[in-house]
């Protein structure tokens, strides 16, 4: 096994550390899981640099990859419901879950059919703002590791004002997973009604 695969096998282990941290009320566990999802990020990078540079990428690469991806951005969404209730609800992470699976339900339906289901611009804007969203939580969650220290007027301004800021970010995100699903199923839909 390579060097690019075994990144990607311990990134599907993150989500092991990253939830407890993030649910378990450790002192810092906010913080430990935003530094935890930062380097899962990374490790996507970097198994996909060391593929292409050194001739890495395999079979296990491609298909194991996503699935890494899929479990820490499910993990992270999931911990939001427990830990950012305010923030992110739970139909917002049972939409976006379920139009990843369904999208990806269509990938496997193209590959029975011979044909590649390719990321397109709003799919690909779908990812980088949800990320992004995800990233702003972890964020905001770390601070609150770090909020009893600070001047009072500024920790209440934060609580505040952010958790409605980021609330809007989600809601915008689900629109856009919703935007995002409904193209891809309009421009292939020859996939799946051809079995109808």
């Amino acid at each position: 096994m390579n060097v690019a695969n075994k990144i990607t096998i311990a990134r599907l282990f993150i989500p092991v550390v990253f939830l407890p941290a993030l649910l378990g009320g450790m002192p810092y566990g906010h913080t430990l899981a935003f530094v935890l999802f930062v380097a899962g990020t990374a490790t996507d990078w970097l198994d996909g640099y060391l593929a292409r540079r050194y001739g890495m990428t395999s079979d296990f690469g491609r298909l194991m990859d996503p699935v890494a991806d899929k479990v820490l951005v499910s993990a992270a969404l999931v911990g939001f419901v427990v830990a950012q209730p305010a923030i992110v609800k739970a139909w917002m992470v049972v939409a976006i879950i379920a139009r990843d699976l369904l999208i990806n339900g269509l990938r496997l339906l193209a590959m029975q059919h011979h044909e590649v289901v390719a990321a397109d611009t709003i799919g690909k804007h779908k990812t980088a703002w949800q990320m992004a969203g995800i990233l702003a939580v972890l964020l905001y969650s770390a601070y609150q590791d770090f909020a009893p220290k600070l001047a009072q007027p500024a920790a209440d301004w934060v609580g505040a004002h952010v958790p409605p800021i980021l609330s809007i970010l989600f809601h915008a995100i689900v629109v856009l997973t919703f935007v995002s699903g409904g193209r891809y199923l309009w421009k292939y839909r020859k996939l799946y009604m051809r079995d109808v």
